[in-house]
């Protein structure tokens, strides 16, 4: 009966993972050319999907041993796992980074591997290593020391790709902070769920060369099932978030010589002071560029200026610039509702007006109002 069971789950993880990958290589994407590197992370994504279902599909025709230590099938699978899903995910917020050469470097140690276990098994029998004694026994076998070779390289492999995600992902929030004025949406937070949802099966897969049972094996199988099927869903919905923040990721990038010499040298005072006057920060869903191209400057002299001169970013200033308007609003129509307040600040969510005021005030705007009103009548 468990056979059978191994079997079902088995069968619908290749099915989930075969249909998944040959989705990401007819998925019709936009006609844009900032989004080929998305393209190239489908075709790896495909490769993924597809050598999970290639590797089951062994282990059911092969009749391979569902309880092996270490064993080369899963060192293979779950190695190719945390390379692939981890550049797939970077690529969403910064598809310069990965680049072939640098996905191979860490592809490429997976056929060494197997190369390598190919020539000693043709000379000494591989073995089926049950539980954690027989691995201690045996800890010296040809065979099983690269078994245990490849474990120790996964090992690092989780730790500098968890190192890397978390640095790209840090860059991508600062990239954000210094475009958008309302970001909320383009945080993209379900990555950091989806990341660490893989790095724990990783975790998962590591800890089963060791510990599993039969059942847990089993329960994590339809986890696994689970998780490629709801991350392929939110993968291929990733170019509706790309229309909105490739400007951020693929920035426009304008020589200094291309601008009249007038407009190479500004005076941050006026500047500023064009913005407050003409309350620019007001306007919804205003960005850095916009407002680079209405003060007539560049994008990246408009930001250097709010990072040095506000010492803070882009996001951080005209928001601080919005709640100072919003103390006004709140005492000077005290009968409009937070909603009309946040829609004259130009916010487009309630949520968003709401979260900033009370981290920069560190009260609501509601109780704002009830204290202060008061004390002005």
């Amino acid at each position: 009966m468990e056979n059978y069971a191994f079997m079902f789950v088995n069968a619908v993880l290749i099915f989930i993972c075969t249909s998944l990958s040959f989705i990401f290589l007819i998925l019709p994407l936009p006609e844009n050319k900032g989004i080929y590197k998305y393209r190239i992370s489908l075709r790896f994504l495909a490769c993924a999907f597809l050598s999970i279902s290639v590797l089951k599909t062994y282990d059911i025709l092969y009749n391979i041993p569902i309880v092996n230590i270490i064993s080369m099938e899963g060192s293979v699978m779950a190695s190719l796992q945390a390379s692939l899903f981890t550049f797939a995910l970077i690529t969403l917020i910064n598809p310069a980074f990965v680049f072939r050469k640098y996905l191979f470097k860490w592809l490429i140690p997976v056929p060494v591997f197997l190369i390598l276990y190919s020539l000693a098994a043709n000379q000494w029998p591989d073995m089926q290593i049950s539980d954690f004694r027989c691995l201690v026994i045996n800890s010296l076998y040809p065979t099983v020391i690269i078994r245990e070779l490849f474990l120790f390289f996964y090992c690092y492999q989780l730790f500098y790709l968890a190192r890397i995600f978390r640095q790209q992902l840090r860059k991508y929030k600062e990239e954000i902070d210094n475009y958008f004025a309302e970001n909320s949406k383009l945080q993209l937070s379900k990555l950091h769920v989806y990341f660490y949802s893989a790095l724990t099966l990783g975790i998962c897969a590591l800890l089963s060369s060791f510990f599993f049972t039969e059942l847990l094996i089993l329960i994590f199988t339809i986890g696994c099932s689970l998780f490629y099927l709801i991350f392929g869903i939110y993968y291929i919905q990733y170019p509706h978030t790309f229309a909105q923040i490739q400007p951020v990721i693929y920035p426009n990038k304008v020589s200094k010589d291309d601008l009249p010499k007038s407009q190479q040298r500004y005076d941050w005072t006026k500047l500023k002071q064009q913005i407050l006057n003409e309350k620019y920060y007001l306007r919804p869903g205003v960005n850095i560029e916009e407002m680079a191209r209405y003060l007539k400057t560049g994008r990246t002299t408009l930001s250097n200026f709010i990072n040095h001169e506000e010492g803070t970013n882009f996001y951080g200033w005209i928001n601080y610039l919005r709640v100072e308007e919003a103390k006004d609003l709140l005492i000077e129509y005290p009968d409009f509702s937070l909603v009309q307040i946040a829609e004259m600040l130009g916010y487009t969510e309630l949520s968003s007006f709401s979260r900033q005021f009370k981290s920069i005030t560190s009260q609501s705007p509601s109780l704002w109002r009830q204290l202060n009103v008061v004390n002005v009548n």
